[in-house]
């Protein structure tokens, strides 16, 4: 062995001795030790947030005892820990937690240091002292608990670059097992609830689907429906838009990759927009629901309900189930319950206005309001001269055109067909609003005013195409989309004239759009087909009708059914799920993301004609 070391050894030996000299100082550094601290408290609190919103839920979902005041107590130091971290942030990070706040972060941290604040006071005189009341605690608590989360959970998206889609996929996975908890409580039901039913349920809730194994006006309470709400909010607005105004709020800022990210999940045309995209999809919603709610209120008949209250409890759940494309209701035998279809006929037309709303899609209603906005403009003399060339893109001239086709011929189909079947016994007028109404709700929601059972098969066939068909893209309806059939004629139109380019309105559709399109056709095929077998070799005793229109239904999330659902075992019930899932997230787009980017690079071989006649 040499007696003096190579100079690449020496070289080496220098590098671990200051890597080591470096991580010794670096230890003892203030900054560092402040960001182990700052990991460390995000971390607890990370934690505590989430037990915090599972201790709320029990509380509220649990018979009073000792549990609750177990429970109580375990919040109160969720307060405390709160309040420290809320303290060393203004101490140590003044300018993360004053300069830089949000709006949402100044809010939440008042409300906690009240909390905290008002605890070491003697009772307080009215009305002050509902800040010291359990009811200020717990929303004060959840309101900080959600808010964290959303950043952080926006925080975690820009540090490992995951996929939107698998971003968004993972999402409705998290708020589906949540619901399956939040339902199992005993609170929400007047009886025990089976895991799978639970499960099923809150699927069905999320993916905006409406099928039910249970009757829901029947086993749910009143806080069980509010639980079912939200499920149905949050699964037709999505999480990610409540998540990213939250954190958009609450962090004053976010950083280009989160805005990149927000842009594709919720189709703003510029980062400019983003925001106010948000908001206006949020305040849309609100708006939409609060005047269907009230439209209903006056439209039913009074006789139904026991009470002004379970009245306006009626018309909210059913102005959200609605426009969300849900499909639940919360009154025995649903919208068929003769008292209803017996009252004004303008109730439906209410109901058919809100799924129609829900069905066509944000850019759609975005588009719409930006044309309103910039008309309006020029009307007074407001207008700039880029807002004066404001104009109905291309998206929207197809899917208004196509729904209009689709809802007009669905109708007068359904009137002809059921003239003398299911709307036999119905006045004129109330025919042609039941025909009206059962030619939106197959591409929409899971609403039934007459037994569907009870159709004509030609009438199942036709509901059967309108539910794979669906809605518009980024709506609340599910199916290939309207977006996409539309595409289709348009390359098959262009294909029979002989033309080697697909356009309409002097605009031509690029090529990977039109592969899209078929692509979202094709393995919505394939899934049905898939899913159909399956339940087949399940369920031998029920007819392949049923089955067929039972598949279409969950994987389109419709949510009609001809009666099979309550009478699935619990595997059937299980792979519903499953297609409740796929079908609303996207069966493609899931692919996309998971296998996307794995294969090797693309290689260009010589082309080869294959016969297709």
């Amino acid at each position: 062995m040499p007696k003096h070391l190579s100079h690449l050894e020496k070289s080496i030996k220098r590098a671990i001795w200051k890597q080591k000299n470096s991580s010794v100082h670096k230890s003892k550094d203030l900054s560092y030790r402040l960001a182990k601290l700052d990991l460390f408290f995000s971390v607890i609190t990370t934690l505590s947030s989430l037990f915090c919103l599972i201790g709320i839920a029990f509380f509220f979902g649990i018979n009073p005892g000792d549990v609750s005041d177990w429970i109580l107590a375990a919040l109160h130091c969720v307060l405390c820990l709160f309040t420290l971290n809320i303290l060393l942030g203004y101490i140590f990070s003044y300018d993360t937690y004053v300069k830089k706040a949000g709006v949402l972060k100044w809010l939440v941290n008042f409300l906690i240091l009240i909390n905290a604040a008002v605890h070491f006071l003697p009772p307080l005189p009215s009305p002050f002292h509902y800040l010291q009341a359990n009811t200020f605690l717990f929303v004060s608590l959840a309101g900080y608990s959600i808010i964290f989360l959303s950043a952080k959970a926006l925080d975690a998206a820009q540090s490992y670059r995951l996929n939107p889609t698998l971003i968004l996929a993972s999402s409705f996975l998290v708020v589906i097992a949540s619901g399956t908890f939040l339902l199992m409580l005993p609170k929400s039901t007047r009886e025990p609830l089976d895991l799978i039913d639970a499960l099923f349920i809150s699927t069905s809730a999320v993916c905006v689907t409406g099928l039910s194994p249970v009757d829901i006006s029947q086993v749910f309470t009143n806080f069980g429906l509010l639980i079912l709400s939200c499920l149905i909010q949050i699964g037709g607005l999505g999480l990610i838009t409540f998540t990213s105004v939250f954190a958009i709020f609450y962090a004053g800022q976010t950083s280009i990759y989160n805005q990149l990210l927000i842009k594709d999940m919720v189709y703003s045309k510029t980062m400019d927009a983003l925001l106010p995209t948000l908001l206006y999809i949020l305040g849309l919603t609100l708006m939409i629901e609060a005047i269907g709610a009230v439209l209903i209120y006056w439209s039913v008949p009074a006789v139904l309900f026991s009470s002004n209250y379970e009245r306006g409890v009626f018309a909210a759940f059913h102005a959200m189930s609605a426009f969300c494309n849900a499909g639940f209701s919360n009154v025995k035998d649903g919208l068929s319950n003769p008292v209803l279809m017996n009252g004004s006929q303008f109730f439906y037309l209410v109901i058919c206005f809100l799924m129609f709303m829900g069905s066509i899609g944000f850019p759609i209603l975005i588009n719409l309001k930006d044309k309103l906005v910039a008309a309006v403009k020029q009307k007074i003399g407001l207008s700039f001269q880029d807002e004066t060339k404001t104009r109905f893109d291309l998206n929207t001239k197809l899917v208004l055109i196509l729904s209009a086709v689709l809802t007009a011929t669905g109708a007068f189909l359904f009137f002809i067909l059921e003239f003398n079947g299911v709307l036999k016994d119905l006045p004129f007028f109330s025919k042609l609003v039941q025909s009206l109404f059962n030619s939106i709700l197959p591409r929409t929601t899971g609403f039934a005013s007459v037994n569907p059972a009870d159709f004509h098969s030609a009438t199942i066939l036709m509901i059967c195409v309108l539910m794979w068909i669906g809605g518009s893209s980024q709506s609340m309806a599910g199916g290939v989309k309207v977006n996409t059939i539309a595409v289709l004629l348009l390359n098959l139109k262009s294909l029979i004239f002989g033309s080697r380019n697909t356009s309409a309105f002097n605009r031509t559709i690029p090529h990977d759009c039109v592969m899209r399109a078929y692509a979202v056709a094709s393995s919505s095929v394939l899934a049905i087909l898939f899913f159909v077998f399956s339940l087949m070799l399940l369920e031998p005793e029920h007819s392949s009708q049923a089955i067929i229109f039972e598949v279409i239904s969950a994987i389109c999330t419709v949510g009609s059914s001809l009666g099979l659902t309550p009478n699935l075992c619990w595997e059937s019930k299980a792979l519903l799920c499953c297609a409740m899932f796929l079908g609303r997230v996207g069966l493609l787009s899931v692919m996309i993301g998971l296998f996307s980017g794995r294969c090797y690079s693309e290689k260009v071989f010589p082309d080869e004609n294959i016969i297709i006649n």
